[in-house]
């Protein structure tokens, strides 16, 4: 984007075409595999032909190289590509719609902002955890909301109560804020807090002591606002309820010793799926690859999937668009769709 223009939210579109093989090829490829299936139909039961069944093609989003941050969640694939710019795209087009939102401290009405973190709502509807610096030492965090999808929208400026909104999930009726680090000053812990929108204010509090990073902490807003919150510094994955508070807490599968980024993701049916490194022999080292693996449903244990397939390390888990669960490959810096895991 030039430097010298300041773009307006909602403003460039324009089609993303996904990377991969020739068409024809694809269509070549997708006769063969069908037939395959067809005759494992007539070999195997029911259950093991709906296993079988060809998926569609994988898909692959190019990426600016200095991208930020990345999730996809409810239909769209955020990723930050500078201090107030964010790329949208509609994974439910073919191939995904593309869009540029610029955030504007002037337009705004704030002196400056720093974006901390972004999610978009089950309802569509963008906000952006910042940290806003009014003017006259009047300096706090705050929401941006942005119904990008509303023909003449703009965005605006919601106030927090106070509370250090780190991380950001949003659900329908409010959002969720994460502050992954205790407040010294005030010998506060770690807090997960619901703001719905009408107004109510839940604080709850992380007992769990911090330790080394092992990547980003990340919110996950599922079914009745219900938050899967992912914290690699205390290594576990936490669900809450508006309401409740911390219902579960699960340990994260990553060695004491490790140095590896985790992530994870949650599927429309609730299934829980994170990178871990492959520690062979109970060696890792810094090309260490890593694995996917998905928590149990009585959420007790860890198993792997996709036994032959190995991520290059440093990639995250950006989230699941219906059917497909995405992956940022940072290092050939793109989205890439994991084919064989089901929702």
């Amino acid at each position: 984007m030039d430097a010298g223009r300041t773009a307006q939210p909602g403003g460039d579109r324009r089609a993303v075409r996904p990377t991969g093989a020739p068409e024809k090829l694809l269509r070549g490829f997708h006769g063969v595999l069908a037939c395959l299936c067809a005759i494992v139909c007539l070999l195997h039961p029911l259950e093991a032909c709906a296993q079988a069944a060809p998926t569609g093609a994988a898909r692959s989003i190019a990426l600016a190289s200095g991208t930020l941050a990345v999730k996809v969640e409810n239909g769209f694939a955020v990723a930050q590509d500078g201090a107030h710019s964010l790329r949208l795209y509609a994974l439910a087009k073919q191939p995904p719609e593309e869009r540029t939102i610029v955030f504007d401290p002037q337009q705004l009405g704030v002196f400056s902002f720093s974006v901390e973190d972004f999610s978009i709502s089950p309802d569509g509807v963008l906000y952006v955890a910042a940290y806003v610096n009014f003017g006259l030492g009047d300096s706090r965090y705050a929401l941006l909301r942005y119904a990008f999808l509303e023909p003449g929208a703009e965005p605006q400026v919601r106030h927090l109560p106070d509370v250090r909104c780190r991380f950001l999930g949003a659900g329908v009726h409010g959002v969720w804020c994460l502050d992954p680090e205790p407040r010294e000053m005030r010998a506060e812990p770690p807090t997960l807090t619901w703001i719905a929108f009408l107004g109510a204010v839940r604080r709850y509090t992380v007992l769990r002591e911090p330790g080394l990073s092992l990547g980003p902490p990340r919110v996950v807003v599922a079914a009745d606002d219900v938050a899967q919150t992912w914290l690699p510094s205390m290594r576990a994955v936490l669900e809450a309820h508006p309401g409740e508070g911390v219902r579960t807490e699960t340990p994260i599968p990553v060695d004491a010793a490790s140095r590896a980024l985790t992530s994870f993701a949650v599927s429309p049916g609730g299934r829980i799926q994170a990178l871990t490194p492959l520690r062979e022999r109970g060696v890792e080292l810094l090309t260490t690859p890593y694995v996917l693996v998905e928590l149990s449903a009585r959420r007790d244990a860890w198993r792997r999937l996709l036994p032959g397939r190995r991520f290059a390390r440093g990639s995250l888990l950006a989230g699941w668009s219906a059917t497909e669960l995405w992956l940022w490959n940072r290092a050939t810096h793109s989205l890439e769709t994991i084919e064989g895991v089901a929702p």
